[in-house]
């Protein structure tokens, strides 16, 4: 296969679930020698991944990183900071090719594994948005499960935290999000102690703001002071994650000094995570697509003072959209808003004047309509043919600026688009 075969091979497959102990024999001997830090969870996957790569090659470990998402495969594998080679990637491809066809995820993270395996990697971090297939990888001394919410389904964060605990395995040690839900916590002890598996809590209150000016973030996490690029105490969050990541490997024999612990989290920079394009006009950039994401962005935007902004959202899915909307209007979580009864929908002092539904690539327009309907209940929102108009519209029609959301896709569609303008 040519890479771009290779691309839409991964593009073409199905969601779906696969049976961990089949897929270990599509993987090359040379998967045995790397260790594997897998990352499970609801929010901060992608943030704390990047993080922990970061500081990986900070310390000159030959590392990859493995990243779910809509971009091509070829662009969210990466050694040692780059795109994986293209030619591993279409050897991965071709041998996955030459069996059964796998379910997307499955088949993702074995290209991936095979790749690292083949690059020479000794280490590699990878998200698991399903994290039952942590059983694929054969080494895996350290994992992570991040913050665990409630993602808009039907699923209680309890079920959410079972789901995300099946990255932990024997000996190992789980570093998990600062202030978890209680019920979530619980879980995770739960399932830590049936695996025999350490579980690292970072402690909320090591966690202080030195610097917090409207879109700027400087973090210390227990002596560790960085300039964060990411907002918010959610993100600060993910940073500690990264610093308990790091020395967990240390414990496991794995040489990070405090050097490239620092280094490595002031190099990330934020693609899309409550990203600032500008401040004046404001534009922002957040691939938020779940209620949790939601409320942490209007959080951020609330602490800032922020009002009088356009909002562009694309979001890929109709399920747990309007706990999505409500969320954005009110701050609040869907259990949350079930205890509070004072608030009516669209009745929020909320930082936007206008609402502009778009629709992302691969998503049909009918999906929009229907979103854009329900957003009416908690907006003043409008149905837009495009990206570039929505854009377009929220320029001429805010005072402060505007915000793209909904979906990762929306968001780097949106920074391309802005980036030309």
């Amino acid at each position: 296969m040519t890479i771009q075969q290779a691309n839409q091979y991964f593009a073409a497959l199905p969601d779906g679930f696969a049976d961990p102990a089949q897929l270990g024999a599509l993987l090359p001997a040379s998967v045995q020698q790397v260790q594997f830090v897998g990352v499970a969870g609801t929010a901060g996957k992608t943030a704390v991944a990047r993080l922990l790569a970061a500081i990986l090659h900070a310390q000159g470990i030959r590392a990859g990183v493995y990243h779910a998402g809509c971009e091509p495969l070829a662009a969210r594998i990466r050694v040692d900071g780059k795109p994986v080679d293209e030619a591993l990637l279409c050897r991965a491809a071709d041998a996955l090719a030459a069996h059964e066809e796998l379910p997307l995820q499955a088949a993702e993270l074995v290209a991936a594994a095979y790749c690292f395996g083949e690059a020479g990697c000794t280490l590699a971090v990878v998200e698991l948005p399903d994290a039952g297939l942590a059983a694929v990888l054969p080494k895996m001394p350290v994992c992570a499960v991040t913050a665990v919410g409630p993602d808009g389904v039907s699923r209680s964060v309890e079920r959410l935290a079972a789901l995300a605990g099946g990255v932990m395995r024997k000996e190992s040690i789980c570093v998990t999000a600062p202030e978890q839900p209680k019920a979530v916590l619980s879980e995770l002890v739960v399932a830590a102690g049936k695996c025999d598996c350490e579980l690292v809590v970072p402690d909320p209150e090591d966690i202080t703001f030195l610097e917090a000016e409207q879109f700027a973030s400087r973090v210390d996490y227990g002596g560790y002071t960085v300039p964060l690029a990411f907002l918010g105490r959610h993100a600060a969050g993910n940073a500690a994650m990264a610093v308990e990541l790091a020395l967990a490997l240390c414990r496991k024999e794995v040489d990070i000094s405090d050097e490239a612990i620092l280094d490595g989290i002031a190099a990330v920079d934020n693609r899309c995570s409550i990203r600032v394009l500008s401040q004046r006009p404001l534009v922002i950039l957040d691939a938020c697509r779940t209620p949790q994401q939601a409320a942490a962005l209007l959080r951020v935007l609330n602490m800032a003072k922020v009002r009088h902004m356009s909002a562009i959202i694309g979001l890929t899915e109709e399920e747990g959209a309007e706990a999505f909307f409500s969320a954005l209007e009110t701050g609040l979580s869907p259990e949350e808003q079930k205890k509070d009864k004072s608030t009516m929908p669209g009745m929020s002092e909320s930082p936007f004047d206008k609402v502009y539904l778009v629709t992302p690539a691969g998503v049909e327009e009918q999906l929009t309509q229907r979103l854009t309907e329900k957003a009416k209940y908690h907006f003043d929102a409008q149905l837009c043919t495009s990206l570039d108009e929505a854009v377009q519209l929220a320029h001429a029609n805010t005072r402060r600026g505007l915000l793209v959301c909904g979906s990762e896709a929306a968001a780097l569609e949106a920074a391309e688009l802005l980036a030309k303008a």
